[in-house]
């Protein structure tokens, strides 16, 4: 009797040993649902904040130095750009001096023409150095362009005769000369009508009928120089 006793109890204690044993062991393989370490999110965070902060100010950084570059080429191109305006309008000036621009301004136009009476004198026509006095007094005022019967005078240019024939850039030229010239229009027509200069011409208007008007115009067009040295006829008017 005490041996069945004592064999119970012992399957009982068997019993309840391994119940404990199994829900260890079932413990053990559950899932942690509890975390061990709580410090650890927060030093992630920490990391992963102090990365992204690194990046911004990198790519800031990176933005000022872009912009930067950006500014220097556009200033860059501002100074090339007024460089560029300043040489064209240099060559623009230059052009005019030399004459091979075509001028539409204020100023005036000069006729000098032979006397139509039938008596010929040698004060009656027109000479080639009438023609030089003239030129010589318009540049005297600093006149900016000039032409003789659309020939344009430039620093070179030369008004000379050949027995009756007045060659201008030499190319022939004929009776009547209309000179045109751009420039301050009170300063070259009181120059031109003073008494002070031409007096030869102005005396020869009065004593031989000579042809000689001065006239303002608001649009004076004095054509370019167009480089010609061979003569050229011109066709003598009616």
């Amino acid at each position: 009797m005490k041996n069945v006793l004592r064999l119970k109890t012992t399957l009982l204690l068997l019993a309840v040993g391994l119940s404990i044993g199994i829900l260890f062991a079932l413990q053990f393989q559950a899932p942690q649902t509890r975390v061990f370490n709580p410090v650890s999110p927060f030093i992630a965070l920490q990391d992963s904040k102090t990365s992204l902060t690194a990046d911004q100010a990198d790519l800031k950084n990176s933005i000022s130095t872009i912009r930067d570059e950006i500014s220097k080429q556009q200033d860059s191109l501002k100074s090339t750009k007024k460089s560029t305006k300043g040489i064209v309008e240099q060559v623009e000036e230059l052009k005019i001096i030399a004459g091979l621009t075509q001028l539409k301004q204020r100023g005036l136009v000069i006729t000098l023409a032979d006397s139509q009476s039938k008596d010929v004198t040698i004060d009656s026509i027109v000479h080639a150095a009438d023609l030089r006095d003239i030129v010589n007094v318009l540049w005297g005022t600093k006149a900016q362009a000039i032409s003789i019967n659309d020939q344009r005078l430039v620093s070179t240019s030369s008004v000379d005769s050949i027995v009756n024939t007045i060659l201008v850039n030499n190319t022939k030229i004929a009776n009547p000369f209309i000179i045109k010239v751009v420039g301050d229009q009170s300063k070259m027509k009181q120059a031109l009508l003073s008494g002070d200069n031409l007096k030869d011409i102005l005396r020869r208007q009065k004593s031989n009928g000579l042809i000689y008007n001065v006239e303002s115009s608001p649009e004076v067009t004095v054509t370019a120089f167009d480089g010609g040295f061979a003569i050229k006829h011109s066709k003598v008017k009616e």
